[in-house]
């Protein structure tokens, strides 16, 4: 009984460690992509689905924000856990969206290879990002078995 009650301990303390670390580090990974998102050339900010993938990263920055100074009380990590959650589920069809975003661009507008490089710049760059916050949510969520 004894080792049971000093993991859920550990869980704890680990959970608070882990809340406390991403209440910093995901508000500033999403600001980066975010600003960017709003250097990509006009015509494809305009794109629908780029206009979709923009407002999740808004919303998901501003829900993440909501923990900035709050104490890291059982309620706060159990609401912060599904919070995340929800944006891991929010962001799950990224990849698809932006690339309907980028086909959208294509056809509405003749694009040079020096745009069309610059969008795979920054296509590389929003993907590596997008892995890096998954798997520290995914980290956060599974192991700390977000219900």
């Amino acid at each position: 009984m004894h080792l049971f009650l000093d993991v859920i301990a550990g869980l704890s303390a680990c959970q608070h460690k882990s809340f406390v670390f991403l209440r910093k580090e995901l508000p500033v990974r999403l600001a980066n992509i975010m600003k960017e998102i709003r250097l990509l050339p006009d015509n494809l900010l305009r794109m629908p689905s780029v206009n979709l993938v923009n407002d999740w990263y808004v919303r998901s920055f501003e829900e993440i924000l909501e923990y900035e100074k709050t104490d890291a009380s059982d309620e706060v990590l159990d609401r912060f856990c599904q919070g995340l959650v929800k944006i891991r589920n929010r962001h799950t069809d990224v990849v698809q969206t932006m690339a309907q975003g980028v086909l959208e661009l294509k056809e509405s507008h003749k694009i040079d290879h020096q745009v069309e490089n610059s969008i795979q710049y920054f296509l590389d760059r929003f993907y590596m990002s997008r892995i890096s916050i998954r798997m520290l949510i995914n980290q956060h969520s599974e192991f700390l078995i977000c219900t």
